[in-house]
């Protein structure tokens, strides 16, 4: 049996990108909505809604100049946490002023930006850890391939294992590539490509095509 570590797909930048861009937008929206508000409507106790306003949308602002002009230097390092971290709690005080004041509507788009940016933050965190693919005499599993992740030997057509890539090629015309972990110490690869060869052959007249 082998057990081989492969690096974990990360989000794609524009991915990332793209929710920074529409909680920025959003942050704008609410921000320039309660600055305009008339002082006549405004309560008294709430003139301080005013700066309020001006500070989301100056806040707003920056976070979409910034992904845009320094994408590269933001989105691939450390300082995307900083801003998630930033976006977090500008909607969750928002969110909590909002219900505070049952103010229905800030709490519905308010609630909905921050669980979005919650699970993206989730899936940028999760998606970086390695993946198991585990090749024995039975077959091999690979988390995250769907109806591949538990795979006959009879279904694979060829395994090449190249230049830090493994590269899976199903009999369906499925190909699945991934990169290797620097967690393959101990992978003898010559050895697994020989044993892959030997599991194919030897299944080769087990394939059941799907019509």
């Amino acid at each position: 049996m082998y057990q081989i570590f492969l690096e974990g797909k990360q989000l794609k930048r524009n991915q990332i990108t793209g929710m920074h861009l529409m909680v920025g937008f959003l942050l704008i929206g609410i921000g320039m909505v309660t600055w305009l508000v008339p002082d006549n409507v405004k309560q008294t106790a709430l003139q301080f809604l005013n700066y309020f306003g001006l500070v989301y949308a100056l806040l707003g602002f920056i976070i979409i100049v910034t992904c845009i002009l320094f994408n590269k230097r933001i989105i691939q390092t450390k300082a995307n946490l900083i801003i998630r971290i930033i976006e977090i709690i500008a909607l969750a005080l928002m969110l909590v002023f909002s219900i505070y004041k049952k103010w229905y509507l800030p709490v519905g788009y308010s609630s909905a930006a921050l669980i979005g940016i919650i699970i993206t933050y989730i899936l940028e965190k999760n998606n970086k850890k390695d993946k198991i693919a585990i090749f024995n005499e039975t077959g091999i599993k690979i988390p995250g391939l769907g109806r591949h992740s538990n795979a006959a030997w009879s279904e694979i057509k060829n395994i090449i294992l190249r230049n830090n890539i493994l590269t899976i090629d199903f009999r369906n015309n499925k190909l699945y590539q991934a990169h290797l972990s620097k967690n393959n110490k101990s992978l003898n690869q010559e050895d697994f490509v020989s044993f892959t060869r030997e599991q194919i052959t030897k299944n080769i007249d087990s394939y059941k095509e799907d019509w």
